[in-house]
Parts: structure tokens; C-alpha cells; sequence
């Protein structure tokens, strides 16, 4: 039997097709990318660079350094000098005691050199430049079918006997990222399913879920994978086809970060991106040249091997503007990992994950129906279609983005990918609980067996339309799930065969899932170039995988739907399981916010966004920093909310007390309840009063202003000229700033003890700084000042009394 075999998803330059009418891109774009201090000539052309939020800003503190990146590819080419610069050869794979060498050979091509650019193009005043330039990378070319030397395939992928790949896949677990910008085509053979235990799809998947469970000390490889080129296929036949990239069932698994392509011109969907309920994510990438797709600027292999540009196809080269593909989207994506990585290397592989859900943006506007376009070709018209679905709301009552659910696609997953959003959330993350891990991923599964089969209906004649169209009728099955999970994946198995049929020959199903609370997904089991499966040979089992479900809980009733689209042969269903993969539900929230808010809450029938409402206690977060503007947020359960820039965002209703707050760069203010209150203000002069309870406040940096109110208070006031206040004259409790240093100011409304009157204040050898007049009263601790020196009053500010650090430069500021 033939073995279905893997291809670089290799941008559509690499379809063929009258009128080079498959052609990823036109060259041509009015965007012009800058950043402060770039001078690689090439990447003003990168477009797709001002397409992720704000990356300029990120490089100022953030570039991948230290992050080891594995690019499973056709090899890189380290001859062109901005590859060459981060390459990491000690990390190539061992197998069997032999090395292979993950440099480009023309034989593999120059898909990997052009994938390697977009992570990590050394930023070095030449050529391109990449989202993670200060990244590592190392090549493991499983596209040279002679790896192994002389006629020996190695590691190469499309070898029956994967024993040498599958060892190589497995050394994943050796990098931070891998980037998979290959796949294969949707199939139903046996050796493509991976509900099959031991076959080809499920060993890889084995190979995955290692890398997952033992890379990074634990944390877990975070593997990310091409959707597919085959959402809207032009080839030869004057009639497109599209394919539910559910089809190819390696893809739908878990562990991977599945990446669906958006154009630049509009933010639609690229024809060619495969659609599906198993996307996580997209990012900018080409489209057909026909239909107004324009190319991927990128590094590429040397001279005259490479793709070059469109305009000189031929030329002496190293970079290129013809990439694309989704294979241009997945390491875009690997690149911004990269820089969150940088940011906290803490992250779980499915922390990652939830950050890019939550921190991905809206590419067109949320209730942008299907659209697609018609052009001509030989002569005959061609439809060609770019968005098939529309968003809509998934885990509206977890209320945990910008209000309420998360915005879901089969076009695009959660969104577009937002870099700045995303490395923002990175850096804060890991306050918000332990990292997200396999050891400690919830897994509950639920199985329906029929005691009788049951037999899908046909598809029959329409009488009322003649043998233009046929009908069938659906076949609903209703499952009680008992146990609860914060889902963030769903697969769905099925056990069926057809009993009638000739062949090994599975159903073109078209199954609907849906949620207890109503969120529902299409997914067609259609397949090219065919669909085989159990057929007279038994029971066969098929898998789809779901990633659209963020922010439900598995408990409650689920429907499972079947149609039966082909008229052939009988099927005869036999059991149904759902297995549910995500976290223990709780009652401590994390309530996430971006930019985005307030075109959320304009969406129709999302106006509840507006009223932050907490109904089940526990310790909960307010995440913010993603929020560029301004925030004033008060954390008062009858009156309080916030406001972004001079707009109000939302209100805080009344018996809700949410503990912990955290915001962004802007010039915040936070002010804490009677509860105890954990206040971070990271970037920005920020203003962070923690009122009542037995505060934790953090300033971050710039110059920020710190009150921790009534009860014994943990105060940091981070870079920059801070101020911390005092009340001395009602009560402050037994507080403790971790880092008073030289242009901080504490500041106080009644003067502290000075026995002698010289202005110096000194205090006990413990650190520890009597407010009051009596020991008992209020005291500050300051750790790492000198008690002796002490501090000095250098005046009146505002009606306070100012104390600094006591040296010889001591003086009132500001």
C-alpha cells in the first residue's frame, strides 16, 4: 500500500498552473518597515514585521537571546553570512552515533534557508533581518533523501522505515522551539491517522509528546507546525477544491502550535491556507499573485541556488521575495515565541500556548462574513475563496478576554498573532500560577459505546430538486460529561466501519461538535486524493482535534453530529469518546485585556463586557499589561473599574473582590481594596495605592509613586526615581521597601524623630525605621541601607515631608 509521504508546505510558488496563476506573490507593497537603529537594507521591505503589534518596541529590551531554535527543514545555508551568524552547529542530532549535518544541499532546496531568515536573520546591517535575531538556530534536514551519505536516506522523512527520523524528531527536546514548516497531504490511510497505535502519524505523535514532556527541564519543546497550503487549491483543474485541513490528522494534535497565513492586503485568510477547528493561530504570510497576494521577503539560499526575486528569478542572491505559504507563517510565529521565551523562559509549552490565544487580535472585522473573489483564467471564470467562516465567541461566561470569551475562527484560530500583546503577557505570566506542563495536564475522557450500532442514514435523491442535489438526515448523539476541565483541547474519536464496501473505504463525514453552552464547530473529513479506512475489514477508528474550545468546561451535555455526504455504501457507528486536555477548574481567575477591549464590547450582543463580575471568590488576577495606554484602575468592588486612556472600560459589580492587578507600559494608577492586594505597574510612572491589607506593590519601571495604605506592606519601587509614601499621622502598620536607593524619596506628613536636630534620621542595626514616635507604632524596614548613615530631610514637597538617602549628593528632586 502506498504511504502517504510529507512535502514541505512549500508556499504556493511551488504549485504549478496555467498563467502562473499559482504563484505565491507579487513583489510588489507600499509598506515600508522601520525600527530605531536598523540599517539591514532588506528589511524595510519586510512587511510582514509591521504587521505583529509593535515589534520595534519589543527589540528595545528583548531579541531571543539565549533561545535555541530547531528548524526541521530542507537545511539552511550557512555560506550566507546573517544565517551564518546564529547558526548553532553543536546542536545538530546525533543518530546511531552519527552526526548530520543540518546545512543546506541544493538537492533539499532552499525552503529551509528561507524559514531560518524569518526566525533568526542575524541583525548585523546586511541583507534581512529576523524576529528573534539574537536567537540560535540549528538545522536537521529531513528533506535530503541522502542524509546518510552516498545513496543512504538518513533522516530523511519519506522512507518507509522512520526509525532514524522518528530519533531525530525526538532530539527536539534538545531546543527551546522546533518550527515545522512541512506536513502531509489530508488522508484517511492508515498509516496518516494517528488513532491507529503504531502507525506512522501515531509514532510521530509519540515523538512529539516526548518532546513536549522533557524539553526544556520539563517546561516542554514548543513544537510549531504549518496549517497546509490546501485550503483553496488551484492546480490545473479550472476548478478549485479546499480541503479541511482536519484532514491531515498529525496536525490536529495537541502539542503542536498549528499556524494558519493571512495576506497583507485586506487581512483575509490566503486562499491557499488550510482551514480548520485544530488552528491555533495566524500570522502574516503571501497569496496567490492572481489575486493580489504579495511575497514574503526573507533570507535565501546563496547566489543563484535560491528563489531570488520575482523580477530576477536567475539572480545572485541571498535573500528573496517570493517566500510564503504558511510555511512563512509558522516561523513568524516560532520568532515571536522567541522573543516571549526571551522575556520569561519560564513558560510552560502550554502556557505558550494560552498566551497566544489570548494576546491575538482581530484581523478584519469581527462579523466578516465568507468572502472570496472571481477572476479569469484560459479564458473561464475561477472563484477563489478567502474567508470561509466568520469569529464568533468561545467561553463567553469564563469571561477571561477583554470581558468576555475568547474570538475563534476555522480562518484564523484566535487571531492574528500580536507580538507586542504577547511578549507583554509573557513577561508577567508566571504571577499568575505554576507553569503549564504535560505533568500537570489535565486529561478526562468520556465514552459512549452502543450496545446496538448505529447506522447513519444515506444520502438520497432531493425529490424536490430531481438528481441536482441530494439531502440526508443527520444523525445527532447526545454525551453526558460528568467530569470538569478548563479545556484547552478536544479530541474526538469515533469508531465506525462499512461493512459493504469493496475497499478499505472511510465516510467523507461531516461532523458538528458542540458545547453545552452552544459553541459549535463544522469539521468535513473530505480528503484528497482519497479516503480510505476501515472498510470490509471491521471497525475503524478516525480522530479530530479541536482547539476552538478556550474558556469552556467539559461538564454538561455535548452533541457529536454526523451527516453521511456520499451516496456508496452504509456506515454503522459503534462509539464515540471525548477526550477533554486543560487544567483543573478553579475559582482563581485571570481576567486578560488588551487594545482590543473596547472593539469587543462594540461587537453586537457583547456589550455584558463592559461589567466585570465575579461570582466565585477565589484569588483572582486583572491582567492589563498588554494595554499600551494609560489605565486607572481601582480594584473597589462597588465603584470601582477602569479606565483605558481617558475612556472607561468597564466597572467592577458590586460583591466582586479581585485581589491582583497588573498593567503595561502606560502611566498607570492602581488602587488595591481592603483585601490583600498584590499591585504591579511594570512600565510607565505609575501611582499604586494598596489601601487596606497586607499589600505587595511593585512599581516597576520609571518613577513611580507607592502608598501601600493600612497593614504591613511589601513596597518595590523598581528602575527609576521613586517615591514612597507614609502616613504617619493615622496608621501605615510595620512595612518594607526592598530596594530604597540613591533618587528615591520617602515621604511623610509628619516629620520623623530627629533627636538632635541635624536632619539625619538613623535607625536600629535591624533596618528597621521607627515612623512614630513610639517603637510600636509604625515602622518602615529598609532593606539594604546603611543604618547608620541613615537618611536626610532635604525639605518640603507638596505639603510632605521629604527624606533621601543620606550621602553627599542628597538634595530634593522634583
Amino acid at each position: 500500500m502506498k504511504i502517504a509521504g510529507w512535502s514541505k508546505e512549500n508556499d504556493a510558488e511551488s504549485f504549478s498552473g496555467a498563467d502562473s496563476l499559482l504563484k505565491a506573490a507579487a513583489a510588489t507593497t507600499d509598506a515600508t518597515f522601520t525600527a530605531p537603529g536598523l540599517t539591514d537594507p532588506i528589511a524595510a521591505n519586510q512587511w510582514h514585521l509591521g504587521k505583529l503589534g509593535g515589534i520595534a518596541k519589543l527589540w528595545e529590551e528583548y531579541t531571543g537571546k539565549g533561545v535555541k531554535v530547531g528548524v526541521y527543514d530542507s537545511g539552511i545555508d550557512t555560506r550566507v553570512a546573517e544565517i551564518a551568524a546564529n547558526y548553532d552547529a553543536s546542536n545538530e542530532v546525533v543518530v546511531d552515533g552519527v552526526r548530520y549535518n543540518g546545512t543546506y544541499r541544493p538537492i533539499a532546496g532552499p525552503h529551509g534557508t528561507a524559514v531560518a531568515g524569518l526566525i533568526a536573520a542575524a541583525r548585523d546591517g546586511e541583507g534581512t533581518v529576523g524576529i528573534a535575531y539574537d536567537a540560535k538556530i540549528t538545522g536537521i534536514n529531513i528533506f535530503d533523501p541522502y542524509s546518510g551519505g552516498k545513496l543512504d536516506p538518513g533522516i530523511f522523512i519519506n522512507v518507509e522505515d522512520q526509525t532514524r527520523f522518528l530519533s531525530a524528531f525526538a532530539q527536539g527536546n534538545k531546543f527551546d522551539i522546533t518550527n515545522h514548516s512541512w506536513g502531509g497531504e489530508p488522508s484517511h490511510f492508515p498509516t496518516a491517522n494517528r488513532a491507529l497505535e503504531g502507525s506512522r502519524a501515531a509514532l510521530l505523535i509519540d515523538a512529539l509528546e516526548s518532546t513536549a514532556a522533557t524539553g526544556r527541564g520539563g517546561l516542554g519543546t514548543i513544537a510549531v507546525k504549518a496549517a497546509g497550503n490546501y485550503g483553496t487549491i488551484l492546480n490545473n483543474d479550472p476548478t478549485p477544491y479546499g480541503v479541511d485541513g482536519e484532514g491531515e490528522s498529525v496536525s490536529t494534535d495537541r502539542h503542536w502550535i498549528s499556524v494558519a497565513a493571512y495576506r497583507e492586503a485586506d487581512g483575509f485568510a490566503s486562499a491557499y491556507s488550510a482551514r480548520g477547528a485544530q488552528l491555533l493561530i495566524s500570522a502574516p504570510s503571501s497569496d496567490y499573485r492572481n489575486v493580489g497576494g504579495t511575497g514574503i521577503w526573507s533570507s535565501d539560499a546563496k547566489g543563484y541556488e535560491g528563489y531570488n526575486l520575482t523580477s530576477d528569478p536567475g539572480g545572485d542572491l541571498d535573500y528573496t521575495d517570493d517566500f510564503g505559504g504558511t510555511s512563512a507563517a509558522t516561523p513568524i510565529t516560532s520568532g515571536v515565541i522567541a522573543l516571549m521565551l526571551d522575556a520569561n523562559d519560564q513558560l510552560g509549552w502550554r502556557d505558550v500556548k494560552d498566551i497566544l490565544a489570548a494576546s491575538a487580535t482581530l484581523p478584519v472585522a469581527f462579523d466578516t462574513g465568507p468572502v472570496s473573489t472571481t477572476i479569469e483564467t484560459n479564458g473561464r471564470p475561477l472563484t477563489v475563496s478567502f474567508n470561509e467562516d466568520r469569529f464568533k465567541v468561545t467561553g463567553a461566561e469564563a469571561g477571561s478576554v477583554n470581558g468576555g470569551g475568547h474570538h475563534y475562527s476555522t480562518d484564523y484560530g484566535y487571531g492574528a498573532l500580536n507580538a507586542f500583546n504577547a511578549v507583554r503577557m509573557a513577561e508577567v505570566w508566571s504571577l499568575f500560577g505554576t507553569a503549564k506542563t504535560s505533568a500537570n495536564e489535565v486529561v478526562s475522557s468520556t465514552s459512549v459505546a452502543f450496545n446496538t450500532p448505529v447506522v447513519l442514514p444515506e444520502f438520497v435523491f432531493n425529490p424536490e430538486t430531481g438528481n441536482s442535489s441530494v439531502k440526508t438526515t443527520p444523525t445527532v448523539f447526545k454525551i453526558n460529561v460528568t467530569e470538569d476541565v478548563n479545556i484547552e483541547h478536544l479530541d474526538v474519536f469515533f469508531s465506525y466501519s462499512t461493512p459493504e464496501a469493496f475497499l478499505n473505504y472511510t465516510r467523507a463525514f461531516d461532523i458538528i461538535v458542540t458545547s453545552p453552552t452552544g459553541v459549535s464547530y463544522n469539521v468535513s473529513m473530505a480528503s484528497e486524493p482519497s479516503n480510505f479506512g476501515p472498510g470490509k475489514n471491521g471497525p475503524g477508528t478516525e480522530v479530530i482535534g479541536l482547539a476552538g474550545f478556550r474558556g469552556e468546561t467539559s461538564v454538561g451535555e455535548w452533541t457529536v453530529t454526523f451527516t453521511d455526504p456520499v451516496l456508496d455504501f452504509q456506515s454503522i457507528m459503534n462509539s464515540i469518546k471525548l477526550n477533554f486536555f486543560g487544567a483543573a477548574v478553579t475559582n482563581d481567575d485571570l481576567y486578560s485585556y488588551t487594545d482590543e477591549f473596547f472593539t469587543m464590547a462594540a461587537v453586537a450582543g457583547e456589550s455584558g463586557r463592559t461589567m466585570l463580575v465575579d461570582r466565585d471568590g477565589g484569588i483572582d488576577w486583572i491582567n492589563a499589561a498588554a494595554v499600551t495606554s494609560d489605565v486607572v484602575l481601582n480594584l473597589a468592588g462597588n465603584g470601582g473599574g477602569a479606565s483605558f486612556g481617558d475612556q472607561k472600560a468597564f466597572a467592577i459589580g458590586r460583591g466582586t473582590v479581585i485581589e491582583n492587578a497588573v498593567t503595561g507600559d502606560g502611566n498607570d494608577a492602581l488602587t488595591g481594596n481592603g483585601t490583600a492586594n498584590k499591585l504591579y505597574g511594570m512600565r510607565g510612572s505609575d501611582k499604586l495605592f494598596g489601601l487596606g491589607g497586607d499589600d505587595l506593590l511593585d512599581g516597576g519601571a520609571a518613577n513611580d509613586w507607592l502608598d501601600g495604605g493600612k497593614g504591613n506592606d511589601v513596597l518595590t519601587g523598581g528602575a527609576g526615581n521613586d517615591v514612597f509614601f507614609f502616613d504617619n499621622k493615622g496608621t501605615s502598620g510595620f512595612d518594607r521597601i526592598t530596594d530604597f536607593s540613591k533618587g528615591d524619596r520617602l515621604l511623610v506628613n509628619r516629620a520623623l524623630r530627629d533627636g538632635n536636630g541635624d536632619g539625619i534620621i538613623t535607625f536600629g542595626k535591624d533596618g528597621v525605621l521607627n515612623l512614630d514616635a513610639s517603637s510600636r507604632g509604625d515602622r518602615v524596614q529598609l532593606d539594604g541601607v546603611d543604618p547608620a548613615s541613615g537618611l536626610k530631610f532635604v525639605g518640603m514637597n507638596d505639603g510632605y515631608y521629604v527624606y533621601v538617602l543620606n550621602d553627599a549628593t542628597a538634595g530634593l528632586h522634583g
